[in-house]
């Protein structure tokens, strides 16, 4: 089996001048082989990267995957790490480029298998926990009565937001009261903060909020803060530390993990260069006995979440948070179905062959971005 074509297209919210960042245009890659099996791909970008992302693919990527056999993963991603932008080249945003094409191959693999690629991957459990993402831009009472709309449908673990570029501190202590008491003592509860606090902020807010039993702090400090991550778990009492969605490659999961800085890894397959990389740091993880639990893709980890251990849920956005809306009108192949049990709500694995993604016909023709 060859590659004989990659073709990249671009589409824009209808939203995309309000749009969080979330996506405001998604990139999609299409690869086609000489055995009549396609992929697809994609990833998400704002109109200043999602245009450059396009341009890398087609100028630096394209060439490099002419006439390769799709199902050499590993091999395709070292090419394209190395050799498509030399010179360390392969970090920044040719990690998402390189994301969009492993997903493709991906697809093609469990195509041409005519397994879904969680199968392709080992088949561990047909039916994947789930954490509800409560991150909506709400008014504190509001955002108490959506998490309680969650709960009542069956959530028995959520996340809110308490960035501090979205609200203040104050506001955020608010936030977490207003919802421990919606959703009663029960519930997990998470805060995610997008490593916008400093350490003596973390350590100062996990002391004020000892009272509301918040599960988990996710990303107290900036990524790069290696150090300051470590300060804040040593000081983080019953609450866990996690993070990662802001790293990327084995390196920089070796040193949150090594360093002991967080108690859950959250790889996200997008950041970091698709499955063929989020498989290593899942095997890094799996060998330091820290769970990983992936942010946000819910289409694509899925698939890592129901084919391999140690994946302890996955981040759960429902058709009612605006932050994914765009992805979810435009990937019309990832519906994904509920499976509500005492313990929380699931999610069922596809057995659509390869990744099960495909493009509402008719809304991507209505957003698709004209050369």
């Amino acid at each position: 089996m060859k590659i004989e074509s990659l073709t990249v297209e671009r589409y824009q919210s209808p939203n995309a001048d309000n749009d969080s960042g979330y996506g405001g245009q998604i990139v999609v890659v299409s690869i086609s082989t000489d055995s009549e099996v396609s992929g697809l791909g994609f990833v998400t970008g704002s109109g200043v990267s999602a245009p450059i992302l396009q341009l890398m693919l087609e100028t630096a990527v394209r060439p490099l995957l002419l006439g390769r056999d799709p199902r050499d993963t590993n091999v395709i991603w070292d090419l394209l790490y190395h050799e498509a932008l030399p010179r360390r080249g392969g970090d920044g945003l040719m990690r998402n480029a390189i994301a969009a094409v492993d997903f493709a191959l991906w697809d093609i693999k469990g195509k041409h298998a005519q397994l879904p690629v969680w199968r392709l991957l080992g088949g561990r459990r047909s039916r994947v926990p789930t954490y509800a993402n409560c991150a909506h831009h709400l008014p504190v009472d509001a955002l108490a009565q959506r998490a309680s709309e969650y709960v009542q449908a069956g959530h028995k673990a959520l996340k809110i937001r308490g960035t501090r570029s979205f609200v203040t501190l104050a506001e955020a202590t608010a936030r977490v009261a207003a919802v421990r008491e919606a959703i009663g003592p029960e519930v997990r509860l998470m805060v995610d903060v997008n490593g916008s606090w400093d350490v003596d902020t973390a350590i100062q807010q996990l002391k004020a909020w000892s009272q509301y039993d918040v599960y988990w702090l996710e990303e107290p400090v900036p990524p790069a803060d290696i150090a300051g991550y470590r300060r804040v778990r040593e000081r983080s009492g019953d609450t866990y530390i996690v993070g990662g969605e802001q790293h990327v490659g084995v390196a920089e999961f070796h040193s949150l993990i090594d360093n002991h800085c967080i108690d859950v890894a959250q790889p996200n397959a997008a950041l970091t260069g698709g499955i063929t990389d989020w498989l290593r740091i899942h095997a890094l993880a799996c060998a330091r006995s820290i769970p990983v639990s992936p942010w946000n893709l819910q289409q694509i980890h899925i698939h890592l979440a129901a084919g391999l251990p140690n994946v302890q849920w996955i981040e759960y956005f429902m058709p009612d948070n605006a932050l994914l809306e765009f992805q979810g009108k435009l990937l019309a192949g990832s519906a994904l179905e509920e499976v509500v049990a005492d313990d929380g709500v699931y999610l069922r694995a596809p057995e659509t062959p390869g990744i099960g993604i495909t493009l509402d016909a008719e809304y991507a023709a209505s957003t698709r971005v004209s050369r």
